[in-house]
């Protein structure tokens, strides 16, 4: 600084913004790369069976519903259900209240969750922060009180009604209709647990969604790490595909998708059984023996399955595992004597509806999907390599048999063919001289 006695000169140098804060944000940016999309839009090819398995009709959960009109008067209801989770403990440590631990916790997840979804939702920072919490701790204390009674109210219109709670439910299971599974972690970790509650995240869902879930939940939560979930769909996912990947090899030629029907592989010989199994996709081939397990179909059933097989067709690094199944399915099932069969083997029981109903649905699940990888292919191949000769003797029989009633009806149609013939002639000769006559 120079000082004369007219005026006073400064130099202003410009402040450089600090490289901290260059490195933070290109930090950021490099850990929403590594966190890859699992949150997808239902693409258009699967929207043309029906639209309505894909689309909430109570609730929205994330950013993709978000706002919508028709979802609007369940906003209430998620906060007081936060409410009521964050107010049974009014500080958690160190003067911070709960409010500001959740908002702090998903401050700093907000890029990764962004990068969970497939758009670039334009949706300001504390607005979806808000959103987060708001639909985290729904889900949270839903959870709760679905596990422990005592906490549900008398006056509750989620559990007082069974289908606004069915529709809850499967809003809860749609693709489209999720936050990143890592959220629910962070704010259960935060938030005041009741007392009664010995349970961690994953395993209070796996609880609500018991109903949707094939199999012994406990055996499930022991083989799998649902904690790493990547939403509420994928944890249903994991509790879906076989237990076991080893089947037999594909020799990589279309004989192993020539899938026949239930009814049809008995006929052959082959014997179609049931057994308990840690998940209903232990689809085997045993001596002679297709193996089964048993499914139920539910209510809940189309949109699980629909669901599931469009979140396997958006997600490169899935496997197919259930768009096989309902391959298989589609395969086995093709007639109504298919449906009593299995349901008498005991493969299929409680299905709602008509039979043609569970005919349609697998066949409808299969349309516009492409599958590049059948993960039954091996196995079926095996069968039909088994059953090969067991075919050629049964269409011979039915040759045979076709052959046997052309010779030994043919002679008598013939016959018969010839006596009408006559019989109609001699009635209208009759019929001539009788007018004749009358005439004359």
């Amino acid at each position: 600084m120079k000082e004369s006695n007219d005026y006073v000169a400064l130099e202003i140098t410009q402040l450089e913004p600090p490289i901290e804060n260059l490195t933070s944000s290109i930090k950021a940016k490099l850990e929403t790369i590594l966190f890859p999309c699992t949150i997808f839009s239902v693409p258009n090819r699967f929207l043309t069976q029906n639209e309505n398995v894909y689309q909430p009709t109570l609730i929205s959960i994330g950013a993709m519903h978000h706002g919508k009109t028709h979802l609007q008067h369940m906003e209430n209801h998620k906060w007081d259900y936060l409410n009521s989770l964050l107010g049974r403990k009014l500080l958690l440590h160190s003067n911070y209240s709960i409010i500001d631990s959740c908002v702090t916790a998903l401050k700093e997840l907000e890029p990764k969750i962004r990068a969970c979804y497939e758009d670039n939702y334009s949706i300001q920072s504390d607005d979806f922060v808000r959103m987060m919490l708001l639909d985290g701790g729904f889900i949270i204390e839903l959870f709760l009180r679905y596990s422990i009674k005592g906490l549900r109210r008398r006056d509750d219109p989620l559990f007082r009604s069974p289908e606004k709670f069915n529709n809850l439910r499967s809003d809860l299971i749609l693709l489209e209709n999720q936050i990143p599974f890592f959220v629910l972690r962070a704010l259960f970790s935060i938030v005041p647990l009741p007392k009664q509650c010995d349970r961690t995240i994953s395993q209070l869902s796996l609880r609500f969604f018991k109903g949707v879930i094939p199999g012994d939940v406990d055996l499930l939560q022991e083989r799998y790490n649902f904690e790493g979930s990547n939403h509420l769909l994928d944890l249903i996912w994991k509790c879906y595909i076989p237990s076991s990947s080893k089947l037999p090899l594909s020799s990589g030629s279309e004989f192993g998708r020539i899938i026949h029907s239930a009814s049809k592989l008995q006929e052959a010989g082959i014997k179609v059984k049931t057994i308990e199994a840690e998940s209903v996709m232990d689809v085997k081939f045993v001596q002679g023996s297709l193996i089964i397990p048993s499914l139920t179909i539910h209510n809940h059933m189309e949109i699980v399955f629909r669901n599931l097989i469009a979140m396997e067709h958006c997600h490169v690094e899935k496997t197919k595992h259930v768009t096989s199944y309902a391959f298989l399915m589609k395969g086995l099932i093709q007639s109504e004597i298919d449906v009593n069969l299995l349901f008498r083997r005991g493969i299929l029981h409680s299905y709602v509806g008509k039979k043609e109903e569970v005919i349609n649905m697998f066949k409808k699940l299969c349309e516009n999907i492409d599958l590049d990888k059948f993960y039954y292919e091996g196995m079926w191949e095996q069968i039909n390599g088994y059953g090969r000769t067991r075919w050629d003797v049964w269409c011979y029989k039915l040759k045979h048999k076709s052959r046997q009633f052309h010779c030994k009806y043919s002679g008598a149609v013939l016959g018969v063919a010839i006596l009408i013939f006559v019989l109609i002639c001699i009635l209208f000769c009759a019929l001539y001289l009788f007018i004749r006559r009358r005439r004359s």
